[in-house]
């Protein structure tokens, strides 16, 4: 939300909304920090999508959360977890994160007074998988590992990447970018895919 700072409206979201639509896209992450127009911003964006027939969700940005905000953001996902425009997996609120290994995920649960879908961008072996419904990885491309360009010693595929999430995850779905290929790690597909 950090670039849409400016937006004096919810009309201000409409063509986002409708494009993304017609486009066949279900659902926007909206990725927050700590910003002051946070609050503003996201109550535009979710009457926007509510009008337009799009759902939303929450993504913290752990560059800006603390670890130790566990209340903050579970208030934060109270605040809109009962919107008509909030995106629901098996009737909890869907709640999505950039990093944030190592969140208090129950003291969040708590906070939000509810049930959510935790769907977070932890790390293979850092996050702690067993409190999340589903996890994502950030890095669609080849790396050093450090989301880095690959050298010749450290090569992590695509491919290398998917596989760790889903060994990870231990049958819980994963979530993958897809830019324009077939993600392919065995047999399991993921079951969700951000473009």
């Amino acid at each position: 939300m950090g670039i849409t700072g400016c937006r004096q409206s919810a009309d201000e979201y409409d063509d986002d909304m409708q494009r993304a639509k017609e486009s066949g896209i279900d659902a926007f992450a909206l990725n927050i920090g700590t910003d002051s127009y946070n609050d503003t911003q996201l109550g535009y964006a979710y009457t926007s999508a509510a009008r337009n027939g799009m759902k939303i969700f929450l993504s913290f940005d752990f560059n800006w959360w603390g670890l130790q905000e566990a209340s903050e953001v579970g208030a934060m996902i109270r605040e809109y977890a009962n919107h008509p425009a909030q995106l629901r997996v098996d009737d909890k609120v869907f709640v999505s994160s950039f990093m944030g290994d190592g969140c208090e995920i129950e003291a969040i649960i708590s906070a939000a007074g509810q049930e959510i879908f935790f769907a977070p961008n932890f790390h293979p072996n850092e996050g702690n998988f067993d409190f999340v419904q589903a996890a994502f990885n950030w890095m669609a491309w080849p790396s050093n590992g450090e989301n880095k360009a690959p050298t010749e010693s450290q090569n992590v595929t695509v491919s290398d990447g998917d596989l760790a999430y889903a060994n990870a995850l231990s049958g819980k779905p994963y979530i993958a970018r897809k830019f324009g290929t077939d993600i392919n790690i065995g047999k399991a597909k993921p079951d969700l895919f951000f473009f």
